[in-house]
């Protein structure tokens, strides 16, 4: 195992969170090309290949039916049973405007019986922040079930260049409001998800006074970090960064190469592919 990746979305039909339309969007945005659709053994031997130990994005965003989305959570922990030496876990999204009550009942059951690391949330789909309300319930049940959750932060490529954004407000983004849901929850890690420039000392600040949030760079080259955060992955913050890959979007070995281009200590660059991680979710 190189990297424990903590941002993977798959490439095959069930479990692609875009959809193949989108494909040649993401493969000029990104400059790389997008393997849709792959077998479910296809996808595993890349990431045997990459040495990657990976969870998953759930792919339920934009779906209101719980018969679909219990089925799309069934078809991730079935990955997770049949490929452990993979596949570590998955993230469960909930959706505002979807039936709470459901939602916090399936994610209790994705934790107790499919083995979900934790809730994945991001405003910039909803255009609700972080610190909402709505969202306690399912803070509370993955602090009272030892569960991580994800919060996206940071200028995000969705709807980047088009008219308006296609609606999407960056607002929402700014890590200043998982400040909020990290003092309200001392006892739930929480990882900030993507890299959050132009938030990125906002996100410092929050690191260095909550002992309970850290931060997942995915989304960016590494070279195109700014210069506070690589400071601070060879400094001060060098146990709160971990890796996500973001695959298909960036091919595991580009981002290995960028990152061992860059003049990160090699103690810095072991936390953030797995040991910070280990740290995090008590994986060896």
């Amino acid at each position: 195992m190189k990297v424990i990746d903590v941002q993977t979305q798959m490439t095959t039909e069930k479990g692609a969170l875009w959809p193949i339309s989108l494909k040649d969007f993401f493969e000029a945005s990104f400059k790389t090309k997008i393997p849709y659709y792959q077998s479910e053994e296809e996808m595993m031997s890349g990431f045997r290949e990459a040495e990657a130990r990976v969870i998953l994005v759930s792919p339920t965003w934009g779906k209101e039916d719980f018969g679909e989305i219990r089925a799309v959570h069934d078809y991730v922990g079935q990955l997770k049973k049949d490929y452990p030496d993979v596949v570590y876990s998955f993230w469960v999204s909930p959706a505002p405007g979807v039936n709470i009550i459901k939602w916090i009942r399936e994610l209790e059951r994705c934790i107790k019986d499919l083995g979900s690391a934790g809730v994945y949330y991001n405003g910039f789909s909803t255009g609700i922040p972080a610190n909402d309300k709505y969202l306690y319930p399912f803070y509370d049940l993955c602090q009272e079930a030892g569960a991580p959750i994800k919060i996206s932060v940071g200028h995000t490529a969705a709807g980047a260049g088009m008219p308006g954004g296609t609606g999407i407000h960056l607002r929402t983004e700014n890590p200043i409001y998982i400040d909020d849901v990290a003092a309200d929850f001392p006892s739930l890690k929480i990882i900030a998800t993507h890299c959050p420039w132009p938030y990125h000392n906002e996100m410092i600040s929050i690191m260095l006074h909550k002992a309970n949030v850290y931060n997942d760079l995915h989304g960016w080259l590494p070279k195109y970090f700014p210069p506070e955060i690589k400071r601070e992955i060879n400094g001060r913050l060098k146990n709160k960064f971990l890796f996500g890959s973001d695959f298909p979007f960036f091919p595991f070995q580009r981002l290995y190469d960028d990152w061992e281009s860059q003049d990160y200590k090699p103690e810095a660059l072991e936390n953030v592919f797995y040991r910070n991680a280990q740290r995090v979710f008590g994986v060896e």
